[in-house]
């Protein structure tokens, strides 16, 4: 960052001038931190060794004070001073020191504002002592968390912060790294109500947790999907495995299960002498544990996923870290509940008139990945390669062109589930979902562009109980795959009782815009087959909150289209394709009417 930049950062910071300071004692304690006020308001500072005794001592000081209002103050005091001999001497001891003060001093303020100017302060510093723009909005992102997290009085120090975040917002992360960074100041707000002894969900064990008896049990407010009783035996089901995702401001838990169950979902509010936040549990009937099932904890909105047994089956618990939305649902082949926890609401309705829409982010899905190579056409081309290139493409103009925000479900060549890369999408908040893949087909004949969308109300085709078939399943359990049709219309079912009507349209529109925009970018190679929009029941688009599309880019298996997919200049005008369908989108074309 440039060195203006960081004088008006300190400016501001100066602005509203140190903590007031707490009435002196009659303690060579006080004696010090008079002393250390002499010197800061001194033109010149003494030698630098005098300095660091100085500060010692009243790092000791504020040691020994403990939560006394002067272990702030002393705290603060020497922080200043060793921050001024760094700005003199450019020793880096002293500057990380300085950090390390202002943390204490913010750790044992007496007042809100006291502690939130200290945090201001050690944000703007460490971000300084890293020399880079992307540390100091880190840092001050995680302080404006941090301090809005916890109760008092500090209107004015979250006002300067909240400036000072927006100033370099331009330096934000994308993609992961903003999850990433989003999940870092969760876990600096739980340390923080920890240290202040403030209520937080409480660790179980695995055995003892095995009751999880949940008060004041409340009505369901939100979605729930439940299976058709006729799939439903009356043999019991073994609960496999517990897939939690959680990011800030949304998760996802996925439980395998080794049949169809039925489930009851219900919600139970914080319990604050048991120390004890929001809860959702899900009860599966006629289900048994292979073992003891372990505890899962992790940063996030989902905190911790506590299963264990009932009478007549399990309870499996998520623990929240505030109040969220809930849609539950379950995927057939292998049977799985769905838990999607959100704490925004559902999307409002898009109106059918034209105009711009709001699109900020995009998540781009290469398919398959790892040892799920997906199609393989006839030289040896892999769809995992194809995939992941054209998304490589497409992310850095989505960002340089149009200014928007990608991230990529996979961005290495590594395996992701396919009830990941939704939950994935969901958490990043994108505005739309492009899964991308390639066509196949045994004979290997057919070629061209197909684009699939998530519909309810549609039957699929014979080429999409194809695509379904290869698309849904990875290579591990293909062979055990139910006839499609079937499939269809149970996700038909589940895509019904989850309400997506919008989306459906919202899918509608984007789904035509990115296959017009591809037959036009691919339009240099002659006439390319037009397979036009079709409906099929991808798991990959199911609960996606977003419009979401699956671009199968060309067929694989066809040795013409195989070769073009193998060059550089055919993936590029794929990755045209995606931005510039999203593109017109967001212009406000393909309204659906």
């Amino acid at each position: 960052m440039r060195s203006s930049a960081l004088a008006l950062f300190l400016v501001a910071c100066q602005a509203a001038g140190p903590p007031a300071p707490s009435e002196p004692s009659a303690t060579p304690d006080a004696d010090d931190s008079s002393l250390a006020r002499a010197w800061l308001a001194a033109e010149r500072l003494p030698s630098r060794a005098e300095v660091v005794g100085l500060t010692d001592r009243l790092a000791i000081a504020a040691s020994r004070s403990g939560r006394a209002p002067s272990a702030s103050e002393f705290a603060w005091l020497a922080g200043q001073l060793r921050e001024r001999i760094w700005r003199v001497e450019r020793v880096a001891t002293d500057g990380r020191e300085a950090v390390e003060l202002y943390g204490a001093a913010a750790e044992r303020a007496s007042s809100p504002s006291v502690e939130c100017d200290a945090e201001l302060r050690r944000a703007l510093l460490s971000g300084e002592l890293e020399r880079s723009a992307n540390a100091t909005f880190r840092e001050l992102y995680v302080a404006y968390e941090r301090q809005t997290a916890v109760e008092g009085d500090r209107a004015g120090c979250l006002e300067r912060l909240k400036l000072l975040v927006d100033a370099v917002a331009a330096y934000r992360p994308t993609g992961q790294a903003w999850l990433d960074l989003q999940n870092q100041a969760r876990r600096d707000v739980e340390a923080r109500l920890a240290s202040a002894k403030l209520p937080a969900p409480e660790p179980s064990s695995s055995g003892a947790s095995a009751a999880l008896e949940a008060p004041e049990v409340k009505p369901l407010g939100d979605v729930v999907v439940q299976p058709d009783e006729a799939t439903i035996t009356s043999k019991s089901v073994e609960l496999r495995d517990v897939k939690p995702y959680s990011y800030s401001g949304g998760g996802r838990v996925v439980l395998g299960l080794s049949g169809p169950a039925r489930y009851e979902v219900g919600v139970v509010a914080p319990d604050v002498a048991a120390g004890r936040g929001h809860r959702v549990f899900i009860d599966v009937a006629g289900a048994k544990t292979r073992g003891s099932k372990p505890d899962l904890a992790m940063p996030g909105l989902v905190s911790a996923v506590r299963v264990g047994k009932r009478d007549k089956g399990i309870r499996v618990v998520i623990d929240l870290t505030e109040q969220a939305h809930h849609r539950v649902f379950y995927l057939p082949d292998p049977f799985r509940i769905v838990i999607d926890l959100s704490t925004r609401a559902a999307l409002p309705l898009e109106q059918p008139t034209s105009g711009r829409r709001s699109v900020s982010r995009v998540t781009l899905d290469p398919g398959h990945g790892g040892w799920d190579s997906g199609a393989t056409g006839p030289t040896g081309l892999r769809e995992k390669d194809v995939a992941l290139d054209v998304a490589h493409r497409a992310a850095p103009a989505l960002a340089s062109e149009l200014g928007i925000e990608t991230m990529l479900t996979r961005d290495t060549d590594v395996f992701v589930p396919l009830e990941e890369r939704t939950a994935r999408a969901n958490a990043f908040h994108s505005d739309i979902f492009v899964s991308i893949h390639c066509n196949a087909t045994e004979d290997g004949h057919a070629d061209g562009v197909e684009i699939y969308m998530l519909d309810p109300t549609r039957q699929m085709d014979a080429a999409s109980v194809r695509a379904v078939s290869r698309e849904n399943h990875n290579a591990k359990d293909r062979a055990r795959s139910v006839d499609p049709r079937v499939l269809d219309a149970q996700v038909a079912s589940i895509a019904a009782g989850l309400n997506v009507a919008d989306a459906t349209n919202r899918s509608r529109s984007f789904a035509r815009l990115l296959q017009t925009s591809a037959l036009a970018s691919l339009s240099p190679y002659g006439n390319v087959s037009d397979h036009g929009v079709k409906t099929a029941a991808f798991f990959v688009l199911l609960g996606a909150e977003m419009p979401a599309a699956l671009f199968e880019t060309s067929f694989i298996s066809n040795p013409s289209d195989e070769a073009r997919l193998g060059t550089a200049d055919y993936r590029q005008k794929l990755a045209d394709a995606v931005v510039n369908a999203i593109r017109a989108y967001r212009d406000g074309l393909g309204a659906t009417r």
